[in-house]
């Protein structure tokens, strides 16, 4: 089955504050997110959990890394908020995807935003 993809959301220096698309944490299908045309190496993923459940996310380690470093584990309690800064090629596939596995039964929001 597809992963349900995170939109990475571009901004740019000195901009005003911009509208942030989130995505519904898919537990079923998990997420990635396409890192193909991003022209930084950093991005900011924000992980929002909006109910009583706590939530474990995997960063998957990417097909570029030494195999030593592993997959990046985040736990966000319920109703908490937990940003990550992200290199890109370090989780990136030769897909040019990011891959992140959530597990749990708590409820919230995704998103992923290109540092300027």
């Amino acid at each position: 089955m597809a992963r349900s993809e995170i939109t990475v959301q571009s901004l740019s220096a000195y901009n005003t504050a911009g509208t942030v698309t989130k995505d519904a944490i898919d537990i079923t299908n998990n997420h990635s997110i396409d890192v193909e045309n991003v022209k930084t190496s950093n991005l900011a993923v924000f992980i929002e959990t909006s109910t009583t459940d706590a939530m474990t996310f995997a960063i998957k380690a990417g097909d570029f890394t030494d195999n030593g470093i592993g997959d990046l584990s985040v736990t966000s309690a319920a109703a908490q908020t937990q940003v990550v800064v992200l290199e890109s090629s370090r989780f990136k596939d030769s897909d040019e995807l990011i891959l992140i596995d959530a597990t749990g039964t708590g409820t919230g929001n995704i998103y992923a935003v290109e540092l300027p």
